[in-house]
């Protein structure tokens, strides 16, 4: 079971903007990120300069292809070798440099966004979140034991385990929080205080697990 916010105010709305915050730090840096990939990208105008330059090249060397004269011997296959040849290397070497610029332009915008945004993502969003989901997990278990401990009628039994449990586990200062004397409140069964500690420490609001039975009050004296 997972429950995403503890029962007590402070607690949840403290955890409520950690999750603003960490949301905010992340968006902030992919936006960043984007930003940067945006502003790289802006140099596509150089590689499609060179493309449009090569293929400008290519149009005015076919318009000279298609004029040459035919049938003149040895002066037409001349001309069309040299159109051939000016295409070779002019345009074509154009085209081909303004694509590779363009691709090459690609991979660095990809790659400068993702080292300005990804590192500081993860050094924040990766122990957060293995700190929040392990939390959340701790919090649904700590619910799952009190509800079946309500539904079964054993919450006296459930009050023993965490009042125990706290004292094994509450550093001295909380525990003293708890109670003046956790020492004899064991010893008398007098487990309320501690598993209310315990069950704070854990999220939920000690009036989840079932109150004490309340004594049988006498039957009324019949006049």
């Amino acid at each position: 079971m997972i429950k995403l916010y503890p029962d007590r105010t402070v607690p949840a709305l403290l955890r409520v903007l950690a999750d603003l915050v960490t949301t905010a730090w992340a968006v902030a840096w992919g936006v960043l990120g984007w930003l940067i990939y945006k502003t790289v990208m802006g140099l596509e105008v150089i590689a499609d300069g060179l493309t449009n330059t090569g293929m400008t090249f290519n149009s005015w060397i076919t318009s000279f292809r298609n004029a040459i004269p035919g049938g003149i011997p040895g002066v037409t296959q001349f001309l069309m070798n040299v159109a051939d040849t000016l295409r070779k290397y002019s345009g074509d070497p154009l085209v081909s440099g303004g694509h590779q610029v363009h691709d090459a332009i690609i991979k660095l915008a990809i790659v400068l966004a993702l080292l300005v945004a990804l590192p500081p993502i993860l050094l924040v969003l990766l122990p957060y979140g293995a700190w929040r989901w392990r939390d959340m997990r701790e919090t649904g278990a700590a619910l799952a034991f009190v509800r079946i401990a309500s539904i079964t009628g054993r919450a006296e039994q459930a009050r023993a385990v965490l009042a125990y449990r706290a004292v094994s586990t509450l550093s001295f200062r909380a525990l003293m929080s708890a109670s003046a004397d956790p020492v004899g409140d064991i010893a008398e069964r007098r487990y309320d205080r501690l598993a209310d500690a315990m069950l704070k420490r854990a999220g939920l609001d000690p009036g989840r697990l079932a109150p004490p039975q309340l004594p049988e009050l006498p039957a009324p004296r019949r006049r």
